[in-house]
């Protein structure tokens, strides 16, 4: 019995939605617009701050499960399969740099946040800085999420162009708006339900894929089988320090710790859901419980990309033409396998969009608030003394909400002519553009010798370097070769040749053997290129630790070169007072305490002290960093 890949000509005539996929399909985007549509109607008079945060009342396991689908994006779930066909599965490491990456912002960044009652993220900046680089901190926000949110639109289009007749820019258009009407009306409590039922619909096409594909692979046994004999499963771990190369131990977890931490700690979207429960113990509940959920879900996809090599092992797709990109790999299989059952492959692609649509929906609830909150409100408290109008903020938010639905669109069509994968060229947006970011946040917390100059000039510095490094590559294409056995066609068209797989087994040996001289090749490539074009080889996944690291050098010395903090308070509910231990006892005596949100006077949660203390109108105990 054949358990490989059939050939196209076999398969030419299934390569297409049936009804009942068409049904699944439109049952899950109607169900989740109806969701989103009874949100906007039941809260159709809900002020700005219900529709950005929920007035801090949602519910614990609908939050969760919403982190889970915000990271589940359709980015997730096209490129993680692919890249482990392609490179092998050793991408699962980055899986344990998300563990630190949560935990960190549970401990260090999730309670100075929820203590001073913030709707955007970014006005932290102005508390600890001033308002100049708060502007600057939500403005780089607002680029790296329209980036990301277009390459996250796209994806599902790529996935339907795929398996049906429908065009790339339909596609695109259709879903883009409609998770943007649903979030620019329903607001929050909208994104948070339809969030939770779309991770479900995440969950039943993963499955769908993963049993189907073991069982007409010949089962699990034989799938790990070819993994290790195509090098795309190994226990051996690449220990090279060196922050050049792809894929290292040390590069998916060092790299991806900071990463990860651009999302959880410095990333409106997520951060808006902690902001959204009623306390501090419930927000960390929610990173507590989205961990596992995460590791589960990369297992899952890893797991995919194996039973995807397993069926196309001597037949690749990409090198037979039957595909153009790596990303239209999943796609492709799913219609391959999953046709035999009508239904599936309709559930896989409600999958696809199912992730895209929460990416997109977080993505414009964030953007929203911090339109309202950093650019429009100081300024309209300023021309109705204190107190705009409650309908025209909620009018602002569901107007820009919409805006960026459209933008994102737009943008979307140009997410197709980029050449690398979509889940590098996601994750490079979160390191070249969320890195600084995330950067700017740390040095307001953990060095209040800071000031405003250092913090501003370190972003921009930091910005440019890392867009320098990330764009390069783009620019002037590096070549690589794997050290992994080559993927090739020797096993296509099987079934008319008559050609036994045992036979296609023993050709993909004796291909592989012949190969055995590519480790050297790989040596040779990365040896070319130097001076300032060798840091165009730096892997992806340090941009963010790149952007740390100049961030970091840049604002302390341009903060020593202008005076530190001499002669101005700090507020000292925002950063953490880590030379404590050196200073005389009377010194470290402070009203604020960042551990558990509690000040010597009480608990800090009157929104109008924090509004106040925005004006420097409340009188808080403050602190000479030097």
């Amino acid at each position: 019995m054949l358990t490989g890949r059939r050939t196209m000509a076999s398969v030419q005539g299934d390569l297409r939605f049936h009804w009942a996929d068409y049904l699944i399909f439109i049952a899950v985007i109607v169900i989740s617009g109806i969701i989103g549509l009874y949100a906007a109607i039941k809260h159709r008079r809900a002020t700005a701050q219900e529709l950005l945060t929920g007035n801090r009342k949602l519910p614990l396991i609908p939050v969760t499960l919403s982190l889970a689908a915000s990271f589940m994006s359709a980015i997730f779930i096209l490129g993680t399969p692919s890249e482990a066909y392609l490179n092998s599965t050793e991408y699962w490491l980055v899986g344990l740099g998300y563990i630190p990456a949560q935990l960190l912002t549970c401990l260090l960044f999730m309670p100075v946040f929820y203590s001073l009652e913030l709707t955007s993220a970014y006005q932290y900046l102005e508390l600890r800085f001033n308002r100049v680089v708060r502007v600057m901190g939500s403005l780089t926000f607002t680029i790296e999420m329209i980036l990301y949110m277009a390459v996250a639109t796209y994806a599902p289009a790529l996935a339907l162009s795929q398996v049906t007749h429908l065009s790339m820019e339909i596609s695109i258009l259709a879903s883009g708006l409609v998770c943007t009407l649903y979030t620019a009306f329903g607001g929050i409590k909208a994104v948070v339900w339809t969030d939770a039922f779309q991770t479900l619909i995440i969950l039943a096409g993963l499955l769908a894929v993963i049993i189907r594909g073991v069982d007409i692979t010949g089962g699990w046994s034989v799938v790990m089988e070819k993994a290790k004999r195509g090098g795309r499963f190994t226990w051996k771990l690449d220990l090279d320090p060196d922050p050049f190369q792809r894929h290292t131990f040390w590069t998916l977890v060092v790299g991806g710790c900071c990463t990860a931490l651009t999302l959880y700690a410095g990333n409106q979207a997520l951060l808006q859901r902690y902001l959204s429960v009623r306390s501090l113990t419930r927000a960390r509940m929610t990173i507590l419980l989205h961990l596992p959920i995460t590791e589960i879900f990369l297992a899952m996809t890893m797991i995919v990309g194996l039973v995807m090599y397993a069926y196309y092992e001597g037949c690749d797709p990409l090198k037979h033409g039957d595909i153009s990109k790596p990303d239209q790999m999943l796609p492709l299989f799913v219609m391959e396998t999953l046709s035999v059952a009508p239904g599936l492959p309709g559930l896989f692609v409600a999958c696809v969009y199912s992730a895209a649509l929460s990416t997109v929906s977080s993505g414009v609830n964030s953007l929203a608030a911090v339109t309202l909150e950093d650019f429009l409100k100081p300024v309209l408290e300023k021309k109705f003394q204190g107190r705009p109008p409650q309908r025209l903020l909620s009018i602002i938010t569901v107007s820009s909400a919409l805006l960026y639905g459209l933008v994102t669109i737009g943008l979307a069509y140009l997410a197709g002519v980029v050449g690398s994968t979509i889940l590098q060229v996601a994750m490079s947006i979160f390191g070249m553009v969320g890195g600084p970011l995330l950067a700017l946040l740390m040095v307001g917390l953990f060095c209040p010798c800071v000031n405003s100059w250092g913090a501003g000039v370190g972003l921009v510095c930091s910005l440019v370097i890392s867009l320098w490094v990330g764009i390069g590559p783009i620019v002037n294409p590096q070549k690589t070769v794997s050290t992994l056995p080559p993927l090739h066609t020797l096993g296509c068209d099987v079934i008319e040749s008559n050609v036994t797989w045992s036979n296609v087994t023993l050709l993909t040996t004796v291909h592989t053997l012949s190969t055995e001289n590519v480790t050297t090749a790989t040596s040779v490539s990365s040896s070319l290129g130097s001076g300032l074009a060798t840091w165009y080889r730096l892997s992806y996944w340090h941009y963010s630790t790149l952007s740390i690291i100049v961030t970091f050098i840049v604002s302390i010395v341009v903060s020593g070169v202008t005076g530190f903090n001499k002669n101005r308070d700090i507020d000292r509910r925002t950063y953490y007072d880590i030379f404590a231990c050196c200073r005389p006892n009377k010194e470290k005596s402070s009203e604020y305490d960042l551990k558990d949100g509690r000040s010597n006077t009480g608990y800090v949660t009157d929104s109008t002290s924090h509004t106040s203390s925005l004006n420097n109108t409340v009188s808080i105990k403050s602190y000479h960093a030097i």
